[in-house]
């Protein structure tokens, strides 16, 4: 992701004097690149995995840790606030959890509130998953009366003036109207009551996860604290992105107080929490993995300059400290990573293998190579979809009921499971080339993946072909002289046969199927009209379907 930063303001959260060619081999050592540089702006590109770097202020603290102008971990004072987040039932099923900050003594001009607007977005759309799992709202703190109250109510009782609108609008104005609404509505629309947010004088502070309210989430230059709230239905989501914005607006100098959030069950959180993660590597461990020889001096070294707290601990072992905000940290090779950065890529000496090697094109992938050719040489034209799709496009229209391994949480319908076939994606996408000119011949190489519970991975990925033409006037006899063509040239003569069957895909009389040495490989014939019915087909098609085989002579 890029972050646009002000040198001068970059540079002066850094706390030391740095050339711009200094600041950019800095950046570049810690895996984030200068993409552009105008006048007292830079452009930044960081690695999407260091959220904790979406801002000007995380990108200093990583810089000021690796320049050891403050090594090791950074520590910030949580002041008890005795303020009071009360939620209510009923938010199980929408969006249960809630963390909360306080932040006094905010700097706020117009460049840092756009900043800090920037963060919030970035933080939603990346850590927060498009306001789904997470979303983050900013507010004026001396304009609220505690203790909120995070509930729910009808939609249509709802009613604010939405940020950036001057009159009040109810939930169903808000989704239909406001372009958040319309942008995000789909995360809470379907349940009969909505998530709010309000204080003890009813002012509601938003409708999470879509917009703040234009009286209280209005920031400007004036405002000098603030309360920030995290929703969302993962809790750690939650925790990480509060710790992330809250550590962000303290490097300017804020102080953070927490805030007591009491869930319906009565259970009881203090928000936000710094306190480290803990984490034990091995010294042996470390070397073997980058090649290098450090003692555990150099490795504490090394990890106080990536922003961590280690000590050395008995058995020829590290304990590390993880900040809270590196949500990115999940196993110990992260921190491993972390350690050959801050031992520096650039001090990493290249050697020679023990073990040379050659590579090769693997047999599969040479054998899809060749068939590729074959088809283009009957005059074919290669199409390639997506191997995700559709059981309306697998299912539905074929008029089947194979098993499919589908997704947990897709992003949308028309791309929820795992293609078991190459035929119906390429009659669908025939059916969306009716314009083109006739005949149309195309074809498609690609993995189709069968579910296999006998496999290690419970799924069969295997290598196929699929060919179709379609024209005013079709003809099986030719498609199968081509089928034949293909097979021979790929060193199986003699070792095919073509066998008369049924198969509800093509008309009946009009179909085979195909018997590489002995085995069932794949069927051809003519589309029967149903199913070019549900694909909006309206010339007759012929077409075929090969799994290739796993080994070839001659290939």
């Amino acid at each position: 992701m890029i972050v646009e930063c002000r040198i001068n303001d970059l540079l002066s959260l850094i706390g030391e004097k740095l050339t711009l060619e200094q600041l950019e081999e800095s950046l570049f050592l810690l895996k984030a690149e200068v993409e552009r540089i105008e006048g007292n702006v830079v452009e930044i590109e960081v690695n999407p995995d260091r959220q904790d770097m979406l801002s000007t202020e995380g990108i200093a603290r990583a810089v000021r840790s690796f320049l050891d102008i403050e090594p090791g971990l950074k520590k910030y004072n949580v002041k008890k606030s005795g303020k009071q987040i009360i939620v209510q039932p009923g938010l199980n099923k929408i969006r249960p959890f809630i963390c909360c900050s306080i932040l006094k003594g905010v700097r706020a001009d117009d460049e840092l509130i756009k900043e800090y607007m920037h963060l919030q977005e970035a933080l939603t759309s990346t850590h927060g998953r498009n306001r789904k799992k997470a979303s983050i709202g900013l507010y004026v703190y001396d304009e609220l009366e505690f203790p909120i109250i995070y509930g729910t109510e009808k939609p249509e009782k709802i009613r604010f003036v939405p940020l950036g609108y001057e009159a009040e609008m109810d939930g169903p104005g808000i989704l239909a109207h406001h372009e958040k609404g319309v942008e995000f509505g789909a995360i809470i629309e379907a349940h009969k009551r909505w998530p709010l947010l309000y204080d003890s004088k009813g002012q509601v502070l938003s409708l999470p996860p879509i917009i703040n309210s234009n009286d209280l989430g209005r920031i400007t230059t004036e405002t000098k604290n603030l309360f920030v709230e995290v929703t969302g239905t993962h809790l750690l989501t939650v925790q990480q992105a509060l710790n992330i914005i809250t550590a962000s607006l303290a490097e300017r100098g804020a102080q953070i107080e927490s805030v007591t959030i009491t869930y319906p069950d009565d259970t009881v959180e203090e928000t936000p929490d710094f306190s480290p993660e803990q984490m034990t590597i091995s010294i042996e461990d470390v070397n073997k993995l980058l090649g290098l020889d450090l003692d555990g001096d150099r490795i504490t070294r090394a990890l106080e300059r990536m922003g961590y707290g280690a000590r050395l601990a008995k058995g020829e072992k590290v304990r590390v400290q993880i900040p809270k905000y590196r949500m990115d940290i999940l196993h110990p090779v992260d921190i491993m990573e972390d350690i050959a950065i801050g031992f520096g890529f650039d001090k990493i000496q290249p050697a020679m293998p023990q073990t040379m090697t050659t590579g090769s094109v693997n047999p599969v992938t040479r054998l899809k190579n060749k068939v590729r050719d074959l088809m283009v040489g009957m005059k074919y034209l290669e199409v390639m979809n997506y191997i995700m799709t559709s059981t309306e496009v697998l299912n539905e229209r074929m008029g089947r009921s194979r098993p499919v391994v589908t997704t947990s949480n897709p992003k949308s319908r028309s791309y929820s499971v795992l293609r078991n076939s190459l035929l119906p994606v390429l009659l669908d996408f025939a059916s969306k080339n009716e314009h083109a000119d006739y005949p149309q011949r195309i074809f498609e190489v690609g993995d189709i993946i069968i579910p296999d519970e006998s496999k290690e991975t419970c799924v069969d990925q295997l290598p196929s072909v699929c060919g179709l033409v379609t024209d005013a006037k079709v003809n099986v006899t030719s498609l199968m002289t081509e089928i034949g063509f293909l097979l021979r040239n790929l060193g199986l003569d003699n070792q095919f046969e073509f066998e008369a069957s049924a198969c509800s895909d093509f008309i009946q009389g009009r179909s085979a199927s195909i018997k590489v040495r002995g085995r069932l490989s794949g069927f051809f014939g003519e589309i029967s009209p149903e199913i070019l019915n549900n694909f909006g087909l309206g010339y007759p098609v012929v077409a075929f379907e090969l799994f290739l085989p796993s080994s070839l002579n001659g290939t």
